[in-house]
């Protein structure tokens, strides 16, 4: 009885961190969430709740903390406050993880991020189940009380390619390193090569688009050297070494032409993706998506995921 009293206490006190984030009193919904985390972690002490139930509360309480520190202009701050609540960054939920990260990735707040993800990455062991296991060799017992301890690959997966196509490949603009990363990384051969041909399209996209542009300014340069010589080309030269370059795109304007490779690798380009943020409202719970496209579907992904977990979890109850 006295078990499922403090749980209805604390699932009360989560439903009133999510009023204030909703009403948009983010500082206030930023400390009742962290109140609630240090709850839980005596709950758990004390050894007087469900586990798995405390694990649901600490995940309900960590989407609120993001959201309202990515409110609150403090994105830089979001891992700081995740490892004080989970005990280590690799203690972190995964879909806690992957909005925190996306978060900040479009924020530009991402000094941290590359060791941020390193560390979560290589805390996980691949196992012949074919699941990584969270090797608590270096964590402390008190801070691993209310965490899980198996990740399914795919888990694994969509956090190895948020860090290496997104964060490394797009952000950083470190193809290389991503391709380097993913050959060494403990992953399933099936996910290594689905990561690694994501990975190779991307360099190649990027080598197509270096070399175009450095074709135009080659050409360019070299118009501008005959222009200041003072030479006339004749009306019997090559017509492409003579012609401007715009002059093409005055032939035909109608006619339809097929997409060009500048085009087509533009949307590897960060700045084709940086959106104002978007906010969704299911009921009582106040969705704050990161910007970009690919931010746009991360976050939609595990927002839903989070929704339909907390209305299960209220049926419940």
């Amino acid at each position: 009885m006295e078990s499922s009293s403090q749980e209805s206490g604390l699932w009360k006190q989560i439903d009133d961190a999510e009023y204030y984030l909703v009403s948009g009193s983010f500082k206030q919904a930023v400390s009742t969430s962290l109140s609630i985390s240090d709850q839980i972690r005596r709950a758990a002490l004390e050894n007087v709740c469900d586990h798995v139930e405390l694990l649901e509360m600490l995940e309900s309480a960590g989407m609120v903390l993001v959201q309202a520190l990515k409110e609150l202009k403090r994105t830089s701050d979001i891992f700081v406050q995740l490892k004080e609540t989970f005990g280590s960054v690799a203690s972190i939920p995964i879909k806690i993880f992957l909005t925190g990260a996306t978060m900040q990735m479009a924020a530009g707040s991402v000094s941290d991020l590359r060791a941020i993800f390193e560390e979560y990455l290589a805390k996980w062991r691949y196992t012949k189940d074919e699941v990584y296991v969270l090797n608590r060799e270096q964590e402390s017992s008190s801070n691993v009380l209310v965490v899980t301890s198996v990740m399914s690959s795919q888990q694994y997966f969509e956090v190895a390619e948020l860090y290496t196509v997104t964060f490394l490949s797009i952000v950083s603009q470190e193809i290389g390193t991503a391709i380097s990363w993913a050959e060494k990384a403990e992953l399933a051969e099936q996910d290594r090569q689905s990561l690694l041909q994501k990975l190779h399209a991307l360099q190649s996209a990027a080598k197509t688009k270096s070399s175009t542009v450095k074709g135009v300014k080659q050409t360019a340069e070299r118009n501008l050297s005959t222009s200041m010589n003072g030479s006339t080309p004749s009306v019997h030269e090559d017509a492409t070494s003579t012609v401007p370059l715009y002059s093409g795109l005055k032939k035909d304007p109608v006619k339809p032409t097929k997409p060009s490779t500048q085009s087509l690798t533009n949307q590897f380009d960060p700045l084709f993706w940086w959106f104002h943020s978007v906010r969704l409202k299911f009921g009582k719970i106040h969705i704050i998506l990161p910007s970009g496209k690919l931010m746009l579907l991360f976050s939609l992904l595990f927002s839903t995921m989070y929704v339909l977990r907390r209305k299960t979890a209220g049926l419940k109850r």
